[in-house]
């Protein structure tokens, strides 16, 4: 069982990412719930979303009837996913902490869910090429034959035409001084900031690039054949400068 803390575990549990990336709103979230829901004639079933962060989706799904499990490598996160779901007084979203490379191995959610979600480019962290096979076979493991796969991940002749080298941002008085570059066949993103009275930090993100056949044919080998692609949020078919790169795909 992987146990670690590689650069993903340290920066997404710190309050600074929610900063960083706190634009990400519920009404977000709910608009892309709501379309996954009419496009493919959903009704409340059992889901599981597999990277949740701070629960935003599963909490639009528990509040439209479905019995939504969502889990994260990041405790900060899982508590405020908790927390909200007691603000919006939905017990049918639980939240658990996991590592997305340990799903294929627990005790539990073998065959259990009808659709599993990884959403906001939630994968591709893995400089280990059989860590990101683990994932996918954790997607296969939980979902029931004939289930759906919702995995949402940067597009990546889109973001390679699009990538910003350098630039600043600036969110509750502290300035990210932010860095990006491909290498190796991963997208990087230096994030370097200070706090008062503290050394300047600096965390790294990795994003493997990957393309839609690459992605399809790891999808393929753990039994999820892909059925189609978006490329944005509202479901439009996906081509090659679509922002985004959705995937559906069906455990056989």
């Amino acid at each position: 069982m992987k146990e670690t803390k590689e650069w993903f575990a340290n920066w997404f549990d710190t309050d600074e990412y929610h900063t960083l990336y706190g634009h990400r709103d519920s009404k977000e979230a709910e608009d892309f719930v709501n379309r996954i829901i009419k496009k493919f004639l959903l009704t409340p079933c059992k889901i599981l979303d597999a990277g949740c962060g701070a629960g935003r989706h599963v909490h639009s799904w528990a509040s439209r009837g479905f019995d939504a499990t969502g889990f994260d490598l990041s405790p900060n996160s899982v508590n405020l996913a908790r927390a909200k779901s007691v603000e919006l007084n939905v017990p049918n979203a639980q939240f658990e902490v996991l590592d997305l490379r340990n799903l294929h191995i627990t005790n539990k959610w073998e065959s259990e869910f009808n659709i599993v979600t990884n959403l906001f480019t939630s994968f591709g962290y893995f400089p280990v090429e059989s860590d990101h096979k683990d994932v996918v076979r954790g997607f296969s493991f939980a979902l029931k034959a004939g289930g759906m796969l919702v995995l949402d991940y940067i597009n990546q002749k889109y973001s390679e035409k699009r990538l910003v080298p350098s630039e600043i941002q600036i969110k509750n008085d502290i300035a990210f001084n932010i860095k990006r570059e491909i290498k190796d066949g991963f997208f990087t993103k230096s994030i370097t900031y200070n706090l008062p009275g503290e050394k300047a930090q600096t965390h790294t993100e990795l994003v493997k690039a990957w393309s839609p056949d690459g992605l399809s044919k790891l999808l393929s080998s753990e039994g999820l054949q892909v059925k189609s692609f978006f490329g944005d949020y509202n479901l439009n078919e996906y081509h090659e400068d679509s922002p985004r790169m959705i995937l559906i795909a069906e455990k056989k």
